[in-house]
């Protein structure tokens, strides 16, 4: 009889676990993925989409370095509620070329405006900055 009550109870217990872990599947299989900013495909991506003669000047350190800046610059120097400084790219292109010179990166101002809007392009392929864009 002691045999009878433990295996129901592990079968209850079994069944009632199977149904809460379906439950959060389904519910987390519905929700959009989080965009993931990777340094290393961020990079592969800028380096494809900037010019011959800006991808010549740059190094690929130098580019990660940016990256890292840029992405900084975006995360916590920009306003919660407000897309107005990622939009004034004349202002996040000073602050950027200006924090790169701080960290004695040898770049131009050039090189760091086709950088910085290659990389607003691969953010917001991956959904990081608006919806998700599919790769074209």
């Amino acid at each position: 009889m002691f045999g009878l009550v433990v295996a129901v109870s592990l079968v209850i217990g079994f069944v009632v676990a199977a149904a809460v872990i379906g439950r959060e599947t389904r519910r987390l299989s519905q929700q959009p993925r989080q965009p993931v900013w990777r340094l290393e495909e961020a990079a592969g991506f800028v380096a494809a989409e900037i010019s011959f003669e800006v991808a010549a000047k740059t190094d690929p350190e130098t580019l990660r370095q940016l990256l890292r800046l840029h992405l900084n610059e975006l995360q916590f120097n920009s306003e919660p509620d407000g897309d107005e400084q990622i939009t004034d790219s004349s202002t996040a292109v000073q602050n950027l070329y200006r924090q790169a010179r701080s960290n004695d990166i040898e770049v131009t101002r050039p090189t760091v405006d086709a950088i910085m809007d290659a990389h607003l392009q691969y953010l917001k392929l991956i959904g990081a900055l608006g919806p998700t864009q599919s790769p074209t």
